[in-house]
């Protein structure tokens, strides 16, 4: 055959076939034409959207770009798109009789939802689908469960550390409680207030006391040196310590209202650059291209029978 081909005239080949190869290139051309038409090939519309991620908190070393792809690939993403869209129906897949239900679903949504990462590190969402709604849909729904399941990852993790700041809380308030009730004690039995200030006020009342020569006087300043001498002491370190607490009480306090904002606050994570939009113009199939591709592979295809027919009629002995 490669002699042949060396030696065979193919042009002169061509010329003498131009009919058989004429009618074969009409009839892929009608053929193709017909066959890529929308009463057998679904014409598919393509919606686009690109985003910068935000507000990720970060798990690993990857990229918030990453975080984000890895996110919307997720299979919890994945499932609730296609049970809002009612994708088995609208793939025409049998959810009852068909055993490998799933597998297809998740083909045909592999299929026509592509995410990628762009060369400015943002993320890129491709839907394709028969219906330009849907397409656009998808992408929008796509970027609300997104934020649901990032926000509550988020709050799964603020909540951890909320309750462990509000069990500090709990603990420093009943240990401020315990000193105030203490000191409480100390005031009503003492009649402790203010242990320098009163050291100064008893000292003078006594040395008044002692100027004026009263037995009363004196036995009564007498005593509350005394009480001020044996629990004074105890009385002004506890008013120290509860100063203390009270000032890790209050730190502990701002912590947690920090950790509860947290929790209670609404984020999103996706900086929309495109937005989604329904196409007016379909995507898929590109007919002329269909038609093109068609009309030289069936004359190809021709050529090579008719070059082939040639050489058998090349070899033939004759009689």
């Amino acid at each position: 055959m490669n002699s042949y081909l060396q030696s065979a005239d193919i042009f002169k080949i061509i010329n003498q076939s131009r009919k058989p190869l004429i009618i074969v290139g009409v009839i892929a051309a009608i053929a193709s034409a017909i066959f890529s038409g929308p009463d057998f090939i679904k014409p598919r519309y393509k919606s686009e959207s690109v985003m910068y991620p935000s507000n990720l908190t970060k798990y690993s070393d990857e990229s918030p770009t990453e975080q984000m792809i890895q996110l919307l690939q997720s299979s919890d993403i994945r499932d609730s798109v296609i049970n809002a869209f009612s994708l088995y129906q609208h793939y025409e897949i049998d959810s009852v009789k068909n055993k490998t239900h799933r597998t297809e679903i998740f083909k045909m949504y592999d299929q026509n939802v592509s995410i990628s990462k762009t060369e400015y590190e943002s993320v890129n969402i491709v839907v394709y689908d028969t219906d330009p709604i849907y397409a656009a849909g998808i992408i929008d729904s796509m970027v609300s469960y997104l934020n649901k399941k990032a926000r509550f990852m988020q709050r799964e993790k603020s909540y951890e550390v909320l309750a462990m700041s509000r069990q500090r809380l709990s603990l420093k308030k009943m240990e401020m409680d315990s000193i105030e009730a203490l000191i409480q004690t100390y005031r009503d039995k003492y009649g402790l207030l203010e242990y320098k200030t009163q050291a100064k006020e008893y000292a003078r009342a006594y040395l008044k006391a002692i100027q004026s020569g009263s037995p009363r006087a004196l036995a009564e300043s007498k005593q509350m040196l005394t009480s001020l001498g044996e629990k004074g002491g105890e009385f002004s370190a506890l008013s120290e310590h509860l100063w203390r607490v009270r000032g890790a009480f209050n730190d502990l306090k701002q912590e947690y209202e920090t950790y509860l904002n947290d929790v209670s606050k609404v984020l999103t994570y996706a900086n929309i650059v495109t937005y989604p939009v329904p196409a007016d113009k379909k995507s898929y199939p590109i007919r002329w291209l269909i038609v093109v591709i068609s009309v030289s592979s069936s004359l190809f295809m021709a050529f090579l029978v008719l070059l082939f027919l040639d050489s058998k009629k090349m070899k033939a002995p004759i009689h």
